[in-house]
């Protein structure tokens, strides 16, 4: 490999060629691609709900998918509310996204849950600095905010509208086995363009 490097190196040698870099080009980093961004937006998850028991693991990954997908939100309330009709009305009036919102049906479908491998990043980032602590044994462990991590959620709460928007919805508590079940199998299979048939 080094042997095919020396000879390119040499070829622009021998032409007479510069290499430049240009270093004045911007690098922009997606706000999903930034650990403080993810790891705010999870503190954000635990301070709206279930605050006093904590919350799984599995259903922050769940919450954390719809607010990365905005498009499957409003799926997510028709099937959560889908049993109370009148709640359901009443629900989807409250939901407004500031900004007009298109589904990604080129998503991965995942066998469990939308587990992001930086969420593992994201969890011991947010430990380390106390903002969080983990209550029970597996596979009961539960995430719970501390005094700090509830005084950085208070922060938050001006800087995330639309997620707020949506969490709102849900009052203080979320159905954990309800909302993994609609994440992991029933917008796959009735949403993803994936599992949609064509007739050609």
């Amino acid at each position: 490999m080094s042997i095919a490097v020396n000879k390119l190196f040499q070829k622009i040698e021998d032409k007479k060629l510069d290499l430049t870099i240009n270093l004045e080009r911007p690098l922009f980093v997606q706000p999903e691609d930034r650990i403080l961004y993810r790891s705010a937006r999870i503190i954000l998850i635990l301070g709206m709900l279930n605050v006093k028991t904590g919350l799984s693991k599995e259903v922050i990954a769940c919450v954390d998918f719809l607010l990365r997908n905005p498009g499957y939100q409003k799926q997510f309330i028709i099937e959560y509310f889908k049993d109370k009709s009148n709640n359901l009305a009443k629900k989807l009036d409250s939901y407004n996204p500031s900004n007009t919102i298109e589904i990604d049906f080129n998503i991965v479908q995942y066998k469990s849950v939308p587990w992001d491998l930086r969420f593992n990043d994201m969890f011991l980032f947010i430990h380390l600095r106390e903002y969080v602590k983990f209550i029970g044994l597996k596979p009961n462990l539960r995430v719970v905010l501390t005094e700090k991590g509830i005084e950085l959620y208070k922060a938050l709460l001006d800087v995330y509208i639309d997620e707020i928007n949506f969490l709102e919805l849900f009052g203080k508590r979320i159905s954990e086995e309800k909302a993994c079940k609609i994440i992991t199998d029933v917008i796959p299979n009735t949403y993803w363009r994936e599992n949609e048939k064509f007739d050609y």
